[in-house]
């Protein structure tokens, strides 16, 4: 019973540790007017479907700074430090262009994207760049091949003779079949051969 309840827990684990994955990796799309939304470290993409400029904001909580590199107009460079004390942020303006406004954001913590407009924008999120979505994935792996293994050492191993008899049943049913098919038809009833019985 005891095992029984470790391999739940188990199981549990890796289910957990698959949704957390999904949830992580997954992007996230927003739209409206007077968007506020978390950044992340991935690329993210801001649509302006009006035919003017629309200002906005990355805004960043602490002291600590982040760059952010614009790959739709190659506007780049350090946010700037705003407050002092507890009151301290980091602040990056943008303008986003009509048409997608692609960008991504490197450091910093809490990060946000604001803007303040009546324009109705639409964004797309993906909140971890590419090395951090591999170590995910990685992450994910080890886990779950940590828990199959697990899994299989508390059965005995069952399952792996399972197999082992299925293929050793299939392996015996084919050599049946292949046996039979190499036996020689028989040549059917020999002809009698009568004397002549004429008188």
């Amino acid at each position: 019973m005891k095992i029984n309840l470790k391999i739940i827990v188990v199981l549990v684990l890796m289910l957990g540790v698959t949704v957390w994955a999904v949830d992580s990796i997954r992007s996230r799309s927003y739209n409206g007017t007077a968007l506020n939304f978390s950044v992340g470290h991935g690329t993210v993409s801001v649509t302006n479907p009006s035919d003017a400029s629309v200002p906005a904001q990355i805004v960043g909580t602490g002291s600590r700074s982040f760059t952010v590199t614009n790959a739709s107009d190659g506007v780049s460079g350090p946010s700037t430090r705003e407050g002092t004390g507890r009151t301290t942020t980091q602040l990056f303006e943008v303008t986003l262009l009509p048409g997608a406004n692609v960008f991504t954001v490197v450091g910093g913590t809490g990060v946000n994207f604001v803007a303040d407009t009546d324009t109705r924008l639409e964004a797309t999120v993906q909140p971890l760049d590419q090395n951090e979505t591999r170590s995910t994935l990685i992450a994910v792996a080890v886990v779950i091949l940590a828990g199959l293994f697990y899994i299989s050492h508390s059965t005995g191993h069952r399952w792996l003779r399972s197999a082992r008899s299925i293929k050793a049943a299939e392996e015996a049913a084919a050599a049946k079949v292949l046996a039979e098919k190499t036996v020689e038809p028989s040549q059917g009833r020999a002809m009698r051969s009568y004397g002549d019985n004429r008188t």
